[in-house]
């Protein structure tokens, strides 16, 4: 009798576990997460200051999934077309815990299991295999630029819509000219596509 409730328990345990972890995958994939993720830039690419974000979108295997595709793109807000890097990844939710394993292996895997996630917004700390946690703030958004990134478009005069102005520069209008030109996107090892201070970083 002993071992029937032993076992019941811990089917009961597991079924709980996986719910938690689809309820959390059904979440990510919702949409587009953007925001700052602190000390990342630094640590990841050596670039310091608060202009830089990142939107991160996750994509579902299929019904049920804790585990997909996804795809990430970290750009300056003063230059979003010319300052940028931007790579694809597989993810999954394990007991909790979101990983991230880009397809670049430039990029360190990233692991996330103290964070806070609803509908609206995602947050909590990273860990990127640093010595320091990084904190992170994002929000779910509509974000209508990805083939821009993905196919390492590049414009010398791109026009900014209403939207995409106010949320990924947080400045005015007349701030529109920050947006540098003379640099063509290069693609890193066939799997990630850097401009600018990113591809600049990588090459030092």
């Amino acid at each position: 009798m002993m071992m029937v409730l032993m076992l019941s328990m811990a089917t009961v345990s597991l079924t709980s576990c996986e719910t938690d972890d689809q309820y959390e995958a059904d979440t990510l994939v919702t949409g587009d997460w953007q925001g700052y993720l602190g000390a990342y830039y630094y640590d990841r690419w050596g670039l310091a200051g608060n202009t830089y974000e990142t939107v991160i979108r996750f994509g579902s295997s299929g019904y049920g999934a804790t585990s997909g595709r996804g795809y990430e793109v970290d750009y300056d807000t003063r230059s979003p077309f010319y300052d940028y890097a931007y790579c694809e990844f597989t993810w999954s939710v394990v007991n909790g815990v979101i990983t991230l394993i880009y397809d670049d292996s430039m990029w360190a895997p990233v692991y996330i299991s103290d964070y806070s996630l609803s509908k609206s917004y995602f947050s909590g700390y990273m860990n990127d295999g640093t010595n320091r946690d990084i904190r992170f703030r994002l929000e779910n958004v509509r974000f209508a630029y990805w083939d821009t990134y993905r196919n390492g478009y590049y414009y010398d005069d791109y026009y900014y819509d209403d939207y995409y102005y106010s949320r990924a520069t947080r400045a005015d209008e007349s701030d529109s000219t920050a947006v540098s030109t003379g640099s063509t996107p290069v693609v890193n090892n066939g799997k990630s596509i850097l401009s600018g201070a990113f591809a600049k970083a990588v090459q030092k």
